[in-house]
């Protein structure tokens, strides 16, 4: 049982240090909102592939501008 409880362990460390890496990946592709270039970048990207906070910042950055 202890043996068993060790291999769960070490899995779900494993699987953790495997997502905070993916984490850190993805951090680095982030885009900054710059304004107007972004905006123009928006609008040539395919509605499709946009994610859910794109589709928000886009809203709030490039259509609600106070």
């Amino acid at each position: 049982m202890n043996k068993y409880l060790s291999l769960l362990l070490l899995l779900l460390v494993g699987a953790l240090l495997v997502l905070v890496g993916l984490e850190l990946i993805n951090a680095d592709q982030t885009v900054e909102l710059v304004g107007e270039d972004w905006c123009n970048a928006m609008m040539d990207k395919p509605n499709g592939q946009w994610t859910d906070a794109e589709t928000r910042s886009f809203a709030k950055t490039c259509l609600y501008q106070e």
